[in-house]
């Protein structure tokens, strides 16, 4: 495989701008509009809403973090003693680790602008973001795949095996050639076909006359008795080393994210306690709308962001789930009354029961789409789509009774 160093794909947007990380931080780059504030202050709390926010924000990001470390705990098992029972595991472990990541998903949209110097190092939210989360990939740059049997970086012995290199083949040549995050992994623990043997992961050496039949088999095709040899699966070591790299990896870029929203120190964090209670509320509003119309509408009900796995409905649960608890956190968790419920109170009951309504409509279809045979979604999906379209025109109700604007949608 030919290798040219490269810089990572960067798979999603976020706005920067010419201030420094030693500089005092800005304020949520949000345009408030006084006139359309016309708050009354006594039927609603926008600063409980922005410290709720706060705390939220650390909370879900640290959960992220937690799961992927549960997730490499896993991994570990699965190197250590490899059979069906520990795949499985990490497997479930992969499912609950990306959840935690795409319930978080939403703070990704907030308006911050990151300092110049972090792109010009590779470490901005928008790089990061793709280390962590870019999809679609294609499984044969990372391990074999049917026919190729000798593909991808695993494969390729050449290529040596360190974090540095990944970052580089990350996004080399084309958006689909990903090295890194919750879907390499997912890739190496499902296969092409979502039936990878855990004996993949056997530590054990090459297997030279395997290696000599595949050779045979790919240099001859005048008899059909040469045809027949199968080439077993090599470089056990090397892919052993690569998912442990790439959970390592994993850990390191989402607790990059985790420290720039700690409290006392995080600079995004600090961004937005500098910022008035109204611009945080606004952003809010601004970054789910985003997030339904951009991440859910445009890219995730058109594609297969976890197709090894047959899971990408549990995609869009996630990230719902997580504006779901923005604006209706259940009463029993440790944040207590916030989101809608601080905010609205003379019409509270009839907007948040259309939220809670609509929410459900939306957890149907996705069960729907759930039980649905692959090759039949299509109908599950358009529900699901045109409940989101729903909730969005719910969200500019709701902003419209809180007297804000949302800018027009692209």
């Amino acid at each position: 495989m030919k290798r040219i160093r490269c810089t990572a794909f960067i798979a999603s947007a976020l706005i920067l701008s010419a201030c420094s990380e030693q500089h005092e931080p800005a304020t949520v780059d949000v345009q408030v509009d006084k006139t359309q504030l016309a708050f009354d202050h006594q039927t609603m709390d926008v600063s409980g809403f922005s410290s709720y926010l706060e705390l939220k924000v650390y909370t879900d990001v640290s959960l992220a973090t937690h799961k992927a470390q549960e997730l490499d705990a896993k991994l570990s098992a699965l190197l250590y003693s490899t059979n069906d029972k520990t795949l499985t595991e990490a497997r479930i472990a992969w499912r609950a680790a990306y959840d935690a990541y795409l319930s978080a998903l939403i703070y990704s949209r907030l308006p911050i602008n990151d300092p110049p110097e972090w792109l010009k190092k590779g470490i901005s939210q928008r790089q990061t973001l793709a280390f962590i989360d870019s999809w679609p990939i294609e499984g044969g740059y990372i391990d074999y795949v049917d026919g190729y049997p000798f593909s991808g970086i695993v494969n390729d012995l050449a290529l040596p095996l360190t974090a540095d290199n990944l970052i580089d083949q990350h996004g080399f040549a084309d958006v689909t050639y990903v090295s890194l995050g919750f879907h390499a992994l997912e890739f190496m623990l499902w296969g092409e076909d979502g039936n990878r043997s855990p004996k993949d992961f056997l530590a054990q050496d090459n297997t030279a006359s395997a290696v000599i039949n595949d050779r045979l088999v790919q240099a001859s095709d005048s008899t059909e008795a040469t045809m027949k040899p199968s080439t077993a699966i090599q470089n056990h070591h090397r892919r052993r080393q690569y998912v442990q790299l790439v959970s390592d990896l994993l850990q390191k870029h989402l607790l990059r994210l985790q420290s720039r929203w700690e409290p006392s120190s995080g600079y995004y964090a600090s961004v937005l306690q500098r910022s008035q209670p109204e611009q945080v509320l606004r952003a809010s509003f601004i970054a789910t709308q985003d997030l339904i119309s951009d991440e859910l509408l445009n890219k995730r009900l058109v594609g297969n962001s976890s197709e090894f796995s047959d899971t990408s409905w549990a995609d869009i649960t996630a990230i719902i789930n997580g504006i779901r608890q923005l604006y209706l956190p259940n009463q029993d968790s440790d944040f207590g009354t916030g989101g809608l419920e601080s905010l609205l109170y003379g019409n509270k009951h009839n907007i948040i029961a259309e939220w809670e309504q609509l929410f459900a409509a939306i957890d149907d279809s996705i069960t729907q789409w759930q039980e649905s045979d692959n090759t039949d979604d299509i109908a599950a999906r358009q529900q699901c789509r045109q409940h989101l379209i729903d909730l969005l025109s719910l969200l500019k109700n709701t902003t419209s009774l809180l007297d804000i604007q949302l800018p027009a949608i692209d």
